[in-house]
């Protein structure tokens, strides 16, 4: 069985790391990776998946098994907070 990874800040330096060593592992498939909105990567292909901004978020997490958050504390409480992760 493939183990479906997205990777938010995917063209950050780790994030970068994460990605190529995800897509050399064949028992991991990169399904999605996410890029700041002011950073001009929407949409180019990392490893062949086109990066999408924090507005693609909920479609990425939809199509992954393991999801790797290299952003900020923040910015990750920020987006669990907005969809409403965590609460009861």
């Amino acid at each position: 069985m493939v183990i479906r990874v997205a990777v938010a800040r995917a063209t950050g330096k780790l994030g970068s790391i994460v990605g190529d060593l995800v897509a050399d592992d064949p028992e991991l498939e990169l399904t999605g990776a996410v890029v700041s909105s002011g950073g001009g990567h929407e949409g180019e292909s990392i490893h062949g998946v086109a990066a999408v901004g924090p507005d693609g978020l909920d479609r990425v997490l939809k199509d992954c098994d393991v999801y790797v958050d290299l952003t900020s504390p923040e910015a990750a409480i920020g987006r669990a907070s907005d969809s409403g992760a965590g609460t009861s």
